[in-house]
């Protein structure tokens, strides 16, 4: 199959490179010092998954590369804008492309650009990091990316590439409805990403001596979701802390982690847009509106 990949950080190093090294054509469109690094030394995959690509297709003008079968949009939230003109030159009439963001709103903002017939929502499950350009580790999580159609619709080309993810090692299941797998992981992610993020504590810490002010983060989201008509189970609040509760109590989100590292997060992309579409359906998110203010101008800070 022949597939882009728009950027090669954790995710997109990662899933496109397993694919190249499984025989696929794999064309990166990224910049910089990535786009160097792809093209001088290769790729390399380390930790569980292991893989190395020695002669990366890559470029940053996808005009180059022309329609492919599958697109997995694999940069953070806040940087769809930014590649939202590279998307139009590969999509042919049958092309899938897969959002791999967190948060809730990456599907709509890509289907703005190439129509919701084209985007696949998907929900990755993994613990990668990016060492330095071209230099992807692997520290754990299923290892999977669950994906369907805008309607959970199953075509050739929607199990073809689940196959294609298979055949390299990669738990590609079959979701019974896709939106309830997204929304279910924003449950998760997104709340504790900011409440960890303003409190500066691990889970175990947001679990315990913060576990009502977390519940209500969750129910928030899970009311968004409901208005927006996700099907989500009746006790998805209490599904969500029980999933919390078996963590490791150390652990931290990636927004939180971003965050309080100064790095550039998906802070607007996840708790800003839960804010937005509060406002748009008329459904109240004190919380997160209250979350996002204050992180913002941590942010805004930390860029001055």
């Amino acid at each position: 199959m022949r597939f882009a990949v728009i950027g090669a950080g954790g995710l997109g190093g990662f899933f496109g490179g397993l694919l190249a090294a499984g025989g696929h054509e794999v064309h990166f469109v990224v910049r910089g010092r990535t786009l160097s690094a792809l093209l001088s030394t290769g790729l390399s995959i380390t930790g569980g998954f292991s893989a190395r690509v020695d002669r990366v297709q890559a470029t940053d003008d996808a005009r180059t590369i022309g329609h492919v079968d599958v697109v997995l949009v694999a940069v953070k939230a806040g940087q769809l804008p930014d590649i939202a003109h590279q998307l139009p030159p590969l999509v042919g009439p049958q092309t899938l492309v897969i959002t791999m963001q967190n948060g809730v709103d990456a599907p709509d903002l890509v289907a703005a650009t190439v129509g919701r017939e084209h985007v696949a929502p998907g929900v990755v499950r993994i613990f990668t990091q990016l060492d330095e350009p071209g230099r992807i580790s692997h520290h754990g999580g299923p290892g999977s990316i669950t994906f369907a159609g805008w309607d959970n619709v199953e075509t050739p080309l929607v199990e073809a590439t689940r196959a294609a993810f298979q055949a390299v090692g990669i738990e590609a299941p079959e979701p019974a409805d896709i939106w309830v797998d997204l929304w279910a992981k924003a449950m998760f992610i997104i709340p504790t990403g900011a409440l960890g993020a303003l409190s500066g504590q691990p889970l175990g810490v947001l679990r315990t001596a913060l576990r009502d002010e977390l519940a209500a983060c969750i129910a928030e989201v899970e009311a968004l979701g409901r208005a927006r008509g996700v099907a989500l189970p009746p006790d998805a609040v209490a599904r969500t802390l029980a999933f919390i509760d078996q963590q490791p109590t150390d652990a931290t989100a990636s927004l939180q982690r971003d965050l309080l590292a100064d790095r550039p997060s998906e802070l607007d992309g996840q708790v800003g847009a839960v804010v937005r579409i509060g406002r748009q359906l008329r459904v109240p998110t004190p919380r997160h509106a209250l979350m996002y203010a204050v992180l913002s101008l941590r942010e805004q800070a930390a860029r001055a």
